[in-house]
């Protein structure tokens, strides 16, 4: 991968951090989405994110945590 290959905020085109990718992983499997995986069943076997991944250069949030998007629309 060359330096300008990778994912970048969409907001300040800041290269992901190490401490975001790694938060990503946290919340994602290969195969599907950050909530299931790609099969719906699999919220019950791990907790949903609500943590927001937020760029660490601007501060803005890229993916919203599920409490947080729950809080905004109250």
């Amino acid at each position: 991968m060359g330096e300008g290959d990778g994912a970048t905020c969409p907001f300040c085109g800041a290269a992901w951090s190490k401490d975001m990718l790694a938060q990503l992983d946290r919340f994602t499997v290969p195969s599907g989405c950050a909530c299931c995986g790609g099969a719906p069943g699999a919220h019950a076997a791990a907790p949903l994110p609500t943590e927001d991944i937020c760029c660490a250069a601007c501060g803005r949030a890229i993916y919203r945590g599920f409490a947080a998007q729950q809080e905004s629309q109250s």
